[in-house]
């Protein structure tokens, strides 16, 4: 467990978090360690470390800062964002329900439909913006609420006060994805979250070259559980992931804070435009749930917002519109979020594109629905690409 001495500021834990100059050399950076197994000390006697699928040096590293980063509990890393999902839903025991906002992350209901609930662990969804709302959705073998923060891709945002109303009322931990809104942005412990998910894939890491999970919670017994299933289960992150993670964390505020105004920079360009019908952003004051993003959200609204452009003649003019947006390679057509490229997604066949016709409609997801993860280029070379992109649709 991490163990608070002192109070820090997030800029300096981001560096320090959990780490100290190497013992051996003075070495500042962290030591990557890829060994397998390690020589037993002495016979019959239990070492810290063993076997590399049980315990690493470097992802050890990795876990302490993490928790530093939340100023308090224990961290386990995972092989994928839906590997760390996979390991709180496998806590849970056939019978048991779990409650989901009605939009998700379409990974997180093909992870459901498709493994747990042949399982007969089953879940329910409901609209997080009202306490009636979540009290109605519960059962009475309800173990978890679990929710994204900032919901995929339509960035609303779920008041975590309310959560933690809720979940004090009702008896039932909440578990929040924090992966569009990490620590820099939102300390999920603050509201009393049971535990959190990070997709170190992310905005943590930040440098597009990682496939990470994790999960933080200062439940001890909780803890022990994930414990278990990272060695049982096997589905851990290598050393080599541990140690980019780590690096890219240092610069996860500065990262933060340049691809925050740019994206506002962006939106603010995409909501005058004609030919876009809605733009989906957190910092716009025309979001939805921009006052909650303005009371929970520190340091800005982050990096990615989605938008729709207006209807059109012809569907292949969709195609069109991609093929120019890249005519520079300033912005790359591909999945995924919060790396140092701009990132244009497509919801429809991509994060979503397991979904059916209707779950895509109750998500507002229409065949002209676009995410947009804004990178490291001038915005300015962003919006001039837009534009032209935007002129060939009639």
């Amino acid at each position: 467990m991490y163990q608070k001495t002192k109070e820090l500021e997030l800029e300096t834990l981001f560096v320090h978090g959990g780490e100290h100059p190497d013992p051996l050399t003075g070495a500042l950076a962290p030591v990557l360690i890829r060994s397998k197994t390690y020589k037993q000390p002495e016979f019959g006697k239990k070492a810290r470390w063993e076997y590399a699928r049980g315990q690493n040096p470097t992802r050890s590293l990795l876990e302490e800062k993490l928790a530093a980063l939340e100023g308090r509990g224990y961290a386990s890393v995972f092989s994928s964002g839906l590997a760390a999902e996979t390991m709180i839903f496998m806590t849970l025991l056939p019978g048991d329900n779990i409650i989901i906002p009605k939009e998700v992350y379409g990974g997180t209901l093909r992870l459901f439909n498709n493994i747990f609930v042949p399982y007969g662990i089953n879940y329910s969804q409901t609209d997080f913006s009202s306490e009636n709302n979540i009290e109605q959705a519960i059962m009475p073998k309800t173990k978890y609420m679990f929710i994204e923060a900032l919901t995929n891709p339509s960035l609303n945002v779920i008041d975590l006060s309310l959560m933690q109303k809720v979940s004090e009322k009702t008896s039932i931990p909440f578990i929040a994805d924090m992966t569009f809104s990490p620590t820099c942005s939102i300390r999920a412990f603050e509201y009393g979250a049971k535990a959190i998910v990070q997709s170190l894939s992310k905005y943590i890491s930040g440098h597009n070259d990682v496939i990470g999970g994790a999960i933080i919670t200062e439940d001890p017994i909780l803890n022990e559980k994930l414990k278990f299933l990272q060695k049982t289960v096997g589905a851990i992150l290598s050393p080599d992931e541990c140690y980019r993670t780590i690096q890219g964390i240092k610069t996860l505020h500065l990262r933060w804070d340049y691809v925050s105004k740019s994206a506002l920079e962006v939106a603010q360009y995409l909501e005058s435009h004609e030919k876009v019908a809605r733009v989906l952003y957190p910092g716009l004051s025309s979001h939805p749930s921009h006052k909650i993003a303005q009371k929970q959200m520190k340091n800005s609204f982050g990096g990615v917002l989605s938008f729709e452009l207006a209807p059109m003649k012809a569907e292949s003019m969709l195609k069109a519109f991609v093929d120019a947006v890249q005519a520079r390679n300033t912005i790359t057509y591909g999945e995924s979020l919060a790396s140092p490229e701009t990132l244009l997604a497509y919801p429809c066949t991509m994060s979503h594109g397991s979904l059916s016709d209707k779950e895509k409609e109750t998500c507002g997801i229409s065949k002209r629905f676009f995410r947009l993860s804004l990178g490291f280029e001038s915005p300015r070379d962003i919006i001039a690409d837009l534009e032209q992109a935007l002129q060939l649709i009639s």
